[in-house]
């Protein structure tokens, strides 16, 4: 296994509608891809990791919503996940994320979504996922889509954000 350079805002490939995966695709090296991003994300640490966020432009995530309490872990490896239905309920939630550091944002989602995915062998799976772990799929799903928290944010913090993360690279460039 290996850990991935995870991308920041606002590189190109995060803000891409990322690609299907095709069915030639599966197999050991999707497997191993999967592998090496959840090794990233627990590294990171995260609770969930795209493949735009490792400059992946692929309809693949990685997501352990149990990071969040005491749970045994639950890893979840998506490839081309598609939410198939919703709840009509929304709940608020403030958000971070591992290609916008140090950026937190409210956010509302479904506070259930019924979602289907294939694994890295292809196999088709289903399940329900309500509450924190809704939240999590949403937020990377999102990435697949070319949306980050700063799209969901208005434009003045986004521009505040983005101004903050220009003059921190330019101190770093300047140490060097």
């Amino acid at each position: 296994m290996a850990l991935l350079p995870i991308i920041e805002a606002p590189h190109p490939t995060l803000s891409k509608k990322a690609r299907e995966v095709n069915p030639d695709e599966f197999g050991p090296a999707l497997v191993q891809l999967l592998d090496d991003m959840a090794e990233t994300m627990y590294d990171a640490p995260g609770v969930g990791l795209a493949a735009p966020q490792v400059d992946d432009s692929r309809r693949i995530l990685v997501a352990d919503p149990s990071n969040n309490d005491d749970n045994a872990p639950t890893l979840y490896k998506m490839v081309n996940p598609t939410i198939i239905s919703k709840s009509a309920e929304l709940i608020s939630y403030e958000e971070s994320c591992l290609s916008v550091p140090e950026f937190y944002l409210n956010v509302k989602r479904f506070q259930e979504i019924t979602v289907e995915w294939k694994d890295g062998m292809g196999i088709t799976h289903r399940e329900v996922f309500s509450g924190f772990p809704s939240i999590v799929l949403q937020h990377e799903m999102d990435h697949l889509e070319g949306i980050t928290l700063l799209d969901k944010s208005s434009k003045f913090k986004r521009s505040r954000y983005m101004s903050k993360v220009k003059k921190q690279r330019k101190k770093a460039k300047a140490r060097k």
